[in-house]
């Protein structure tokens, strides 16, 4: 089995203390099998001979078995501990480092709460399996085959005998472990829809709340919850159906025991302390062919887990530096689109055909009403996607013929959606630098215009931001995303629709802060207000995909007709009615008058 090798390939990594707990479990399952070995030699010579003068010595050696096995008990259990520990360790590490490698076309197709269930909750099966049921499968075993060896040199045939019922105990443990699988894979499959569930549901608490969408988001989560609960209680009844049954073949295989080993008994071929030996060891016979079944449903449990967490392993990134990229110095931050169309997969194309030149150096705006290629446009450029067809250069070098990390670390991106970090406020500002200076970081905070706000703070710099920023506006959380892109130094600095969250009289502060960076590197600009491009050397206008306006911002807002003078003077328009007092506002548009 594929899943079951990678597994054992795992804890291979970890060999020696493998070998430690193997060797451990040796040593306390041979002095457990040696204690009613001892015991039985006490019957004959003691009970039947008469010689008393040796119970006492005897009595010794079971106390001192009985220690050293429980000595050899507890080391297996801590090594074995810490063997499993390393391993759920070593998997997480690699799950997450190669999360972190795939592209984003995998995350647009891959619900959050799926990825969160896999990665937490699908390894508590595997955790538990190599923590202690892997333990279990070599305790059972070495103690089955110590008792075999031994109950076959006292006679040969009632050992035999004694194994009539074993391949009863096989088939159960097969059959039952054939059925757990598909189960567990099921219940796995429904917890990971509850996380997902629970994910939304939290993320979007100020939604459910203010449209009063408790009781419903209460409601689907008791159904998703009942669903989990039907799935489980199918493995469940398996694994229940398991141990009752194989309890019945260990009490035949006693009964066994009992009358073929009295006959012999009866006959002579076996001594008193013989068969009450062998009744002693029938327990160690029987009692590691049911536990192992337990072991053979808890692998079960961890295969379908652990194939769910490789279904991960075995993605492969789309996007990946090619094996010699073309070397890659300071770049002088010359952008060209020579012919590109893109599409996401199974949609119509974003961007159809596009042609464009950006100069080093330049500061470009970028307008288009809503999926128009804006954000597409853009995200090409650091590689995050590649076109269907035609390439996108940087300083005449097609971006796939450069490492992806020397491209990026040249890119300073500020998304739409800023994300803050849990952490403070100079974490996140310093997260793409984090050997930069308490002076570049407050030099970044200046140059994003929230180095005030900042020092206004009781805690300053080390002010908690909360998760995802959210005890700040979204202007800060915005402003502190700049700051953060700006502390990088990058040659490329693209700013999507950034100011979208910032009042007028903020937008302008970021833009008087951001006109001396820009002087010094290629700067592009995605916005919805005339305004914010205003600052720009260039503007281009998107619509369905293609540049249907390019020129100056003076030059293309003369054209009033145009697709950029006509959202110029929509948008001073609305200034000049937001100016206005209420009064005089309602009065215009009781007049039917300024409605644009």
């Amino acid at each position: 089995m594929p899943t079951l090798k990678r597994l054992l390939a795992e804890s291979l990594r970890h060999w020696r203390l493998q070998l430690a707990v193997l060797l451990l479990s040796i040593g306390s399952q041979a002095a457990m099998i040696a204690v009613p070995a001892v015991i039985g030699a006490m019957v004959d010579p003691v009970f039947i001979d008469g010689h008393t003068d040796t119970l006492p010595m005897l009595s010794i050696v079971v106390i001192a078995l009985a220690v050293l096995k429980s000595g050899l008990q507890y080391g297996e259990m801590v090594v074995g501990g810490r063997f499993g520990q390393y391993v759920m360790r070593d998997m997480r590490r690699d799950l997450y480092q190669h999360l972190c490698r795939l592209s984003f076309s995998y995350f647009d197709r891959t619900r959050t709460g799926e990825i969160m269930s896999r990665v937490i909750n699908d390894m508590e099966p595997i955790g538990g399996f190599m923590v202690f049921q892997s333990r279990q499968i070599i305790r059972c075993t070495v103690l089955f085959l110590g008792s075999l060896i031994y109950c076959a040199t006292l006679n040969w045939k009632l050992a035999l005998a004694s194994l009539g019922t074993l391949p009863l105990l096989t088939l159960s443990a097969a059959v039952c472990g054939l059925y757990i699988r598909p189960a567990f894979e099921r219940s796995r499959a429904v917890l990971a829809e509850i996380t997902t569930r629970l994910q939304e549901s939290i993320g979007a608490i100020m939604i459910v709340k203010t449209y009063c969408r408790e009781e419903r988001e209460i409601e689907r989560f008791d159904q998703d919850s009942a669903r989990l609960r039907d799935a489980t209680y199918i493995a469940e009844r398996i694994d229940a159906l398991y141990f009752p049954l194989t309890g019945l073949w260990a009490a035949i295989s006693s009964i066994i025991v009992v009358w073929y080993g009295g006959a012999l008994t009866l006959g002579g071929e076996l001594s008193p302390g013989e068969f009450i030996t062998f009744s002693m060891f029938i327990a160690f016979l029987i009692m590691p062919m049911r536990m192992m079944g337990w072991g053979v449903s808890s692998g079960m449990r961890a295969l379908a887990a652990a194939g769910r967490i490789y279904a991960i392993a075995d993605e492969e990134p789309d996007l990946v530096s090619p094996e010699v990229p073309t070397p890659l110095g300071r770049i002088e931050g010359e952008i060209r689109f020579e012919g590109v169309t893109f599409a996401y997969p199974g949609g119509e194309p974003v961007l159809r055909g596009l042609d464009l030149h950006i100069r080093p150096g330049e500061t470009l705006g970028i307008l288009g009403p809503v999926a128009s290629g804006k954000s597409t446009l853009v995200s090409l450029i650091p590689r995050y996607y590649d076109p269907d067809e035609g390439r996108v250069l940087v300083d005449g070098v097609d971006v796939r013929e450069l490492d992806l990390e020397k491209l990026r670390s040249q890119i300073g991106f500020v998304f739409q959606e800023s994300f803050l970090f849990s952490g403070s406020i100079r974490e996140n500002i310093a997260f793409g630098r984090v050997d930069a200076t308490e002076e570049e970081v407050r030099q970044a905070a200046q140059d994003a215009a929230i180095l005030e706000f900042i020092d206004g703070l009781e805690d300053g710099m080390d002010t908690e931001v909360g998760e995802r920023g959210m005890r700040l506006s979204g202007g800060q959380q915005q402003r502190l995303a700049i700051a953060r892109a700006i502390i990088t130094d990058p040659r490329v600095l693209i700013l999507d629709s950034c100011t979208s969250s910032v009042d007028t009289y903020t937008e302008h502060l970021i833009q008087k802060a951001l006109a001396r960076l820009m002087r010094s590197r290629t700067t592009i600009i995605i916005a919805h207000r005339a305004s914010s491009v205003a600052m720009a050397d260039r503007v281009i206008v998107l619509d369905e995909g293609r540049i249907v306006q390019d020129g100056a911002p003076e030059e293309l807002a003369e054209d009033e007709a145009g697709p950029y003078g006509r959202l110029a003077r929509m948008q001073r328009e609305f200034e000049e009615e937001r100016g206005r007092s209420p009064v005089e506002c309602a009065a215009t548009d009781s007049r039917g008058e300024g409605g644009g």
